[in-house]
């Protein structure tokens, strides 16, 4: 598959089978998120797979509890709780993977070289034939000092992109897009 067939098929699958990602698979994706570009090549990142759907549902039910009690500070959640509160809602839609991309350092470069590497990520996984979805309702949870224990995340690592990954079941619809906004700055004019 061509980049930009990737890149116009690509869609966040929230709806997964329960057949297993081969690890040849998982190997081919984080080999694609190494190539993305990094600042000065720091490349400051680190991956960690999570998998099974009995430590993924328990993996939910924690950030589900995080996102709740941080409801308070964040009016935008408002809207989300009665789904937060259902015992069938599952923060990583059943998927049978869970890669983290972590940043090894703090600065903002790092986060953007992460949210780089995602993105290749996410791409070979379309490629691939397999589904994704960039979970940030995990993110509260996953920043957490408890969260970074019980998923043997260094203390000084930040994740970044909690990315799921499985085989969809079904189709996800074709999103819309706005036409792109495009200003140009300095270009002569030509006659």
């Amino acid at each position: 598959m061509d980049v930009f067939t990737a890149i116009h098929e690509r869609r966040a699958v929230r709806d997964y089978s329960d057949e297993p990602v081969a690890d040849t698979a998982i190997a081919t994706l984080i080999d694609a998120a190494i190539w993305a570009p990094s600042g000065i090549n720091l490349q400051p990142w680190c991956f960690f797979i999570i998998e099974g759907a009995a430590r993924l549902a328990a993996c939910s039910t924690k950030a589900k509890a995080a996102l709740q009690g941080a409801a308070m500070e964040h009016p935008e959640l408002t809207g989300l709780q009665s789904m937060l509160a259902s015992p069938t809602f599952n923060v990583f839609y059943n998927a049978p993977v869970l890669i983290i991309v972590c940043a090894t350092t703090g600065d903002e470069m790092a986060l953007k070289d992460c949210c780089l590497a995602a993105q290749n990520l996410m791409l070979a996984a379309t490629a691939e034939g397999l589904g994704t979805c960039w979970i940030g309702l995990s993110e509260t949870w996953l920043n957490t000092d408890q969260a970074k224990a019980d998923l043997g995340i260094p203390a000084g690592f930040k994740p970044v992109a909690p990315i799921i990954v499985g085989h969809a079941k079904g189709s996800s619809p074709l999103p819309s897009r706005r036409a792109a906004d495009i200003r140009r700055v300095g270009k002569a004019v030509r006659s």
